[in-house]
């Protein structure tokens, strides 16, 4: 066998070997063995029929397509090992580039490659965000509306007041294949010029921003006709740049008489005894929550940079499992709205080609670098979950998965207590290393980090559970083979 090694620009080796025909010969002579195992030749058992008979059976083609796959999978183990590649994944056969002599083209995805580049040098500024009295405030008066009492009024909406009205909504132009209606009449209960009383956790205002500010000044019994044209920030960006008209009746105004913002209102609220008490928690919450944000995006900063600070290198199959991956998930997620993926390509009036070139795999790069970055980082800061740790894991996911019967209802017949034990104690350990992960990348980015990684506490890193990506059982023997889930920071 002779080989020739040619280097190639998407971190794949092509090898062309060379073999004489009398081994091709050897494998054709065992490829019609194998098929005249399978296929009925009269007057011969199986296996026994003589070359030529299976030859004019079946024909040349189809030994010799059996004969190449013989070929390559008894050789191909040789090429690695004299060529001394480590691959990624298996090859495959990319050419026949001739049959006289037998001559084979194979790609083979090498190993990804990761250089960091002076990562210990990155710096980002933290600022922790504070919470300003307003904020405290706004969450007071919402609470004191939900306690108030609503008291109907014969006069038009001021603002604060409750208005009930009965409202439909529909776009004045859709495009091709669109839905038209948006909202089919139905009743709506809102806060006349309070947006936030009408705004989720994301930012966005329903219907549409200052929609509560067309109730001001409409009395009940008067119908009003507002159009909006959305934009890329509002509710649903699919209906940016359209024009849409809504249409609403108020069937009553009230009057919201709100209760006093005293101690007895605290008591209302809860188990606080002064209205103090009620303000201070409301602001630890408020920064608990701003505080996460703002760490998630911190992080999220430093990982970029971490990754634009890197090179990377990666075979073109790592992307390809990355896209079909997404692609799967996908489903998943329209499945689960009663929709398949057919029907969601027609609704955005796309095709599976440009879903898929102009959406799935610049996510499916983005991933496939990101994840091989953070993969690299963890290594070289040697950040590990112990074996002990996930004996202890396991044990308590174990513990709860055979006792706790709301948890087991939950997880319903799919699962018996092993599996739901595996599950959990997989969460748990991707949890605790995803922290481990981001606490580093904080020290780090501020400035705090050791000049080398902290020293484990028990046995050699390779005692310890690092970024070893697994689907075996979790279940730990006497030296804790259990092994942590691929983190994802």
């Amino acid at each position: 066998m002779k080989l020739e090694i040619l280097d190639r620009d998407d971190h794949q080796k092509q090898i062309v070997a060379e073999f004489d025909s009398e081994t091709l010969e050897k494998f054709k002579r065992q490829a019609a063995r194998k098929i005249s195992e399978r296929t009925k030749i009269p007057g011969f058992r199986p296996g026994k029929a003589p070359y030529e008979m299976v030859r004019r059976i079946v024909g040349d083609g189809v030994i010799l397509e059996e004969a190449i796959e013989i070929l390559i999978d008894e050789a191909y183990p040789k090429i690695l090992d004299e060529t001394k590649i480590e691959p990624y994944g298996p090859g495959k056969l990319d050419e026949i580039i001739s049959m006289e002599p037998p001559k084979f083209s194979f790609l083979i995805p090498l190993q990804p490659e990761v250089d960091l580049g002076n990562y210990r040098e990155i710096r980002e500024e933290y600022t922790p965000p504070e919470v300003a009295d307003e904020d405290v405030e706004k969450i007071l008066n919402r609470l004191r509306r939900r306690a108030g009492t609503a008291v109907p009024v014969e006069r038009p909406a001021q603002q604060g007041d409750l208005v009930a009205i009965k409202m439909s909504a529909h776009l004045i132009n859709p495009e091709e294949g669109q839905e038209k209606i948006l909202i089919e009449e139905n009743n709506f209960e809102m806060i006349a010029g309070v947006s936030e009383e009408h705004t989720d956790e994301e930012g966005y205002e329903w219907p549409f921003p200052g929609f509560v500010q067309e109730l001001i000044g409409v009395s009940a019994g008067e119908k009003k006709v507002v159009k909006h044209t959305f934009s890329a920030s509002d509710f649903s960006d699919d209906l940016a740049g359209q024009e849409a008209e809504f249409v609403f009746e108020v069937e009553s105004v009230k009057e919201i008489v709100l209760p006093e913002l005293d101690d007895s209102f605290a008591h209302l609220m809860g188990p606080y005894e002064t209205l103090e008490a009620l303000k201070n928690d409301i602001r630890q919450q408020l920064l608990s929550g701003k505080l996460q944000e703002y760490q998630r995006n911190y992080v999220d900063r430093v990982v970029d940079r971490l990754v634009e600070g890197a090179t990377v290198k990666y075979p073109p199959v790592m992307v390809e499992d990355e896209v079909e991956h997404l692609l799967r998930h996908l489903e998943e997620d329209l499945g689960k709205q009663q929709m398949d993926l057919e029907a969601y390509l027609k609704a955005r009036q796309i095709t599976r080609e440009e879903l898929i070139e102009k959406e799935i795999r610049p996510a499916a790069e983005a991933n496939v670098k990101r994840n091989l970055v953070l993969e690299e980082f963890a290594r070289q800061e040697q950040i590990q979950i112990k074996a002990s740790e996930i004996q202890t894991i396991y044990d308590i996911a174990l513990n709860q998965a055979r006792t706790d019967k709301e948890l087991r209802q939950l997880a319903g017949k799919s699962m018996n207590t092993k599996q739901l034990a595996d599950t959990m104690a997989r969460m748990s350990i991707n949890e605790i290393f995803n922290q481990r992960m981001i606490n580093r990348l904080h020290a780090i980015a501020t400035g705090k980090a050791d000049e080398q990684p902290e020293a484990t506490e028990e046995g050699s890193p390779s005692e310890e559970i690092g970024t070893t990506d697994t689907t075996e059982s979790l279940e730990p023997s006497d030296e804790a083979k259990a092994d942590a889930s691929q983190p994802q920071a």
